[in-house]
């Protein structure tokens, strides 16, 4: 089982639409057993992956035992607790149209981003429950080992909540936008990752100079803490969303106003990310592949709840919208293939 998380720190990239297209086609044409965790509190994966009818279900102000979200997972840390509540997954893949489980998003989680950012000052002084808070995923991954992938959608903050994330991902990967943001952003990344990962393994030596070696290592295997941090948030790659393109007599390729911009992409990606690579992985691997528009077939998605390349006459499409289908789920295609072998893992066809 491998944990992914998706990350920019630049919204409208796209990632909402990529992780859960993603996370379908893997277990739709590729039988992964996969879980998508909705860790942004905007919750954009929840609303595209539930109809709007059952969102009451979960979110009802006025029902006190409404369905569970990522916020009961974290329910005794908004209380002061360092424990870390393993439930049922809520959703099931047989629940939805895009067959996969879920642990639906919550707006509280900013909350939660707050007792984060609390515990990582906290852990630089060798508090036990500042570190075990920090290191939740771990617990989330070892009850739930029997998915393939556990791909997780955070927010495009820089905040608390997503380094606590990405501290115990195998992997990350990057959807950009083709614009001249998501060119800067990059950089950013790169710079707040390093800080974090420095910071943390200060935490870990201190943790060990308060408490001996052997009394620090008895805790950090009950309670799965990382103490290898360069072991994990392995950089697998980008794939370039919302660019145009226009046909020429050699093929497609994007428009002029935006091949500028794309073509900056990788060398700044090297530059910034490429300490981060996962071993094993060449530079012109990175690229997992292009999306560009698809124009109305997105939105008939999201009304729908059905992953794009499953719409179908039945969903509403109408005319050429059925080849713009068809052109998505080769590109997605193209994509999934790249990500399970950036993953370790060989393609089942």
């Amino acid at each position: 089982m491998k944990v992914v998380t998706f990350f920019n720190n630049k919204g409208g990239v796209g990632k909402t639409t990529t992780i859960i297209n993603l996370a379908s086609y893997l277990s739709i044409y590729k039988n992964k057993k996969v879980l998508v965790v909705d860790l942004d509190p905007q919750s954009n994966s929840t609303q595209a992956i539930l109809p709007e009818e059952t969102w009451l279900e979960f979110y009802d102000p006025e029902n006190q035992n409404t369905r569970k979200t990522i916020y009961d997972y974290f329910r005794d840390m908004e209380e002061g607790d360092a424990n870390f509540n393993n439930i049922d997954i809520p959703v099931s893949e047989s629940q939805n149209s895009f067959k996969i489980s879920l642990i639906p998003g919550h707006p509280k989680l900013s909350i939660i981003d707050d007792t984060m950012s609390k515990s990582w000052s906290e852990t630089l002084s060798g508090d036990k429950g500042a570190i075990r808070k920090l290191n939740w995923l771990n617990q989330l991954k070892k009850a739930n080992s029997e998915f393939d992938y556990i791909l997780i959608d955070v927010g495009p903050s820089l905040g608390a909540l997503n380094r606590s994330a990405l501290l115990n991902s195998d992997y990350f990967l990057t959807p950009m936008a083709s614009d001249i943001f998501s060119l800067l952003g990059i950089s950013n990344i790169g710079d707040w990752i390093e800080r974090w990962m420095k910071l943390y393994k200060s935490a870990i030596n201190t943790f060990v100079d308060k408490f001996g070696k052997e009394e620090s290592q008895e805790f950090f295997d009950k309670y799965l803490i990382n103490t290898d941090v360069d072991s994990t948030t392995r950089y697998i790659g980008y794939s370039i969303q919302q660019y145009s393109k226009r046909k020429f007599k050699n093929g497609e390729r994007p428009t002029q106003a935006y091949e500028k911009v794309i073509n900056n992409f990788h060398a700044e990606i090297e530059k910034s990310l490429g300490k981060f690579m996962k071993d094993g992985i060449a530079s012109d691997a990175l690229k997992l592949g292009d999306v560009p528009y698809v124009y109305s077939i997105i939105p008939l998605s999201q009304t729908s709840n059905t992953p794009i390349f499953e719409l179908s006459y039945a969903t509403g499409v109408r005319g050429n919208q059925s080849s713009s289908v068809e052109s998505y789920k080769q590109y997605l295609n193209t994509i999934a293939e790249n990500f399970m072998k950036n993953a370790g893992e060989m393609c089942n066809e």
